[in-house]
C-alpha cells in the first residue's frame, strides 16, 4: 500500500508503515491494559481495538492534513506572492532576479524559494532551478502554483504587455476553488447532531458506544476535508 502524500513529502513508506502499526500495537495494549485494572471486562478489548483504529488512522493521514495546511496557508499568501512577484518582473525584467527577490512566510513555500535562489545563485536558469528544486513536494496551492510556474515561464514581451495570470490571482479567485469551507462547516455542525440522535435513539449510551461514535465522527469530518480540498501539479516549463 503507498499513500500519495507520504510521497508529496518525502517520506519513507516502509518506515512511516512501521511507525503507525507500532504506535497502534502500543496504544492498543495500554488501553486494553487499563481497561482489565479497571474492571471494563470485555468492553476493554472494543474500547482498545477502537484506540488502535484510530491512532492508526490519525497517524496514517496526518501527511495528508499537512498538505492541506500548508495548500490553504499558500493560497492565503497568493495575492502578495503575485503582487510582488508582479512587481519584481516588471522593474527587472528578468526571471532569475524576481526568483532571488520573492518571499514567503509558509514553511514548504519558504523553503522551495530558498532552493530556488541558491540554484539561481549557482548560474541554473529559471525553468532549471524550479525543477530541480521539487516543487511536487512543496507546493501544495494551485495558486502558489501557478505564480511560481508563470514567473518560470515568463518572458520579455510577457513583461512588457503585463502579467494577466498574475493580476487575475491577485484578486484572490482562486481561494473559494481551494477551500470550500462552507461544506466542511455543514457536515461538521451536522454529523454531531446525527450521532447524537442515533445514540438517543438506539439507547445506546454506554462508554464504548460514545468512543464509537467519536471515531466514526472524525474519520467522517476528516474525509468530508480531503474531498472539499483540491490537488495542485506542477505544470513546470518545457522549454
Amino acid at each position: 500500500m503507498r499513500f500519495e502524500s507520504w510521497d508529496r513529502l518525502g517520506l519513507d513508506q516502509a518506515r512511516a508503515a512501521g511507525f503507525v502499526l507500532t504506535a497502534s500495537a502500543v496504544l492498543f495494549l495500554i488501553v486494553a491494559t487499563a481497561g482489565s485494572q479497571l474492571g471494563a471486562g470485555a468492553g476493554s478489548a472494543i474500547l482498545a481495538a477502537m484506540a488502535a483504529c484510530g491512532a492508526a488512522y490519525l497517524l496514517a493521514t496526518s501527511p495528508r492534513r499537512t498538505i492541506r495546511a500548508a495548500a490553504f496557508q499558500q493560497t492565503l499568501e497568493s495575492p502578495s506572492l503575485a503582487a510582488s512577484s508582479n512587481i519584481f518582473l516588471k522593474a527587472t525584467g528578468s526571471r532569475s532576479k524576481t526568483l532571488l527577490m520573492v518571499r514567503s512566510e509558509e514553511p514548504l513555500l519558504r523553503a522551495f524559494l530558498s532552493d530556488l535562489r541558491r540554484r539561481v545563485l549557482l548560474g541554473y536558469d529559471a525553468p532549471a532551478a524550479a525543477r530541480g528544486a521539487d516543487p511536487s513536494r512543496h507546493l501544495f496551492s494551485e495558486s502558489a502554483t501557478a505564480i511560481v510556474d508563470s514567473v518560470v515561464g515568463a518572458d520579455r514581451a510577457w513583461v512588457d504587455e503585463g502579467g494577466e495570470e498574475l493580476d487575475m490571482i491577485l484578486g484572490s479567485s482562486g481561494l473559494d476553488d481551494e477551500t470550500k469551507l462552507p461544506v466542511l462547516m455543514a457536515v461538521a455542525f451536522f454529523v454531531p447532531i446525527m450521532l447524537v440522535l442515533f445514540a438517543a435513539i438506539a439507547k445506546e449510551t454506554g462508554p464504548v458506544s460514545v468512543a464509537a461514535l467519536f471515531v466514526v465522527e472524525l474519520v467522517i469530518v476528516d474525509l468530508t476535508l480531503a474531498a472539499s480540498s483540491s490537488a495542485a501539479g506542477w505544470e513546470g516549463e518545457g522549454a
